[in-house]
């Protein structure tokens, strides 16, 4: 299923993550590479400030997945 070479998900949020996660999942066979102008991997806000602000958890436990083959560049800023 590769009509197109390579996709670009523009944003490590969420949205980002479960975007390429689908694509791949779903049978795309290309290049998938997630930009996104944070430092640190994709994580789950709502975990991160509720649970981990109040001890109740680590911060390991707000990382998302990434499906394999789904390439991260973290510091790279779309314009």
């Amino acid at each position: 299923m590769t009509a197109l070479g390579h996709v670009a998900v523009v944003g490590g949020s969420q949205a980002g993550v479960t975007a390429a996660n689908t694509l791949r999942t779903a049978g795309f066979d290309g290049r998938i590479t997630i930009y996104s102008a944070e430092e640190r991997p994709p994580y789950s806000r709502p975990p991160l400030s509720k649970d981990i602000l109040l001890g109740r958890s680590d911060a390991a436990s707000a990382d998302l997945h990434l499906e394999e083959g789904v390439e991260l560049r973290l510091g790279v800023r779309a314009t």
